[in-house]
């Protein structure tokens, strides 16, 4: 009677990657740094009365720590896709993630209203200059249709 060996083995970290796959590891770096954007879109609101006492801000001040964020985000969208274009989507994308980084510490650190909008202004930036890379890095890291649909997917998700 022969035997017959199986030629199933489990995946080795240097096999190439399987065609279709999502890779896990860089998708779950650019899903974390859109879920930091877009949360920081919100956490604001939750947190405008203690912001406002603390800081001792009035209204006009309020409304550009919480809208101004948004205002640079959304101005600087195609611009910055444009950046990531010239100079590379992964360059682009750190380089506004360690934006973002910076001006989050400045707002935790703010002394007052108006340095508090300065850097919320600043993550905005980080924020515009983040997501239009992280979409060419999807693409970029999932040329296969499939892949690509389920990595998008998380991403959006």
């Amino acid at each position: 009677m022969r035997t017959y060996r199986s030629t199933h083995r489990p995946p080795r970290s240097s096999d190439p990657p399987v065609a279709g796959a999502v890779r896990k590891g860089p998708l779950l770096a650019i899903c974390l740094g859109y879920f930091l954007v877009i949360l920081d879109v919100t956490v604001v609101n939750v947190a405008v009365p203690r912001i406002g006492a603390g800081l001792g801000a009035g209204q006009a001040a309020l409304q550009w720590i919480v809208d101004g964020y948004t205002l640079v985000f959304a101005g600087l969208l195609l611009l910055c896709g444009g950046l990531g274009d010239r100079l590379g989507h992964r360059r682009v994308f750190l380089a506004g993630l360690g934006l973002f980084t910076v001006a989050s510490a400045a707002c935790a650190l703010a002394p007052g209203a108006g340095f508090l909008v300065g850097a919320r202004l600043a993550q905005g930036a980080g924020a515009a200059t983040m997501v239009p890379a992280s979409l060419a890095l999807l693409g970029a890291l999932h040329p296969e249709p499939g892949a690509r649909a389920r990595a998008f997917g998380v991403w959006g998700g």
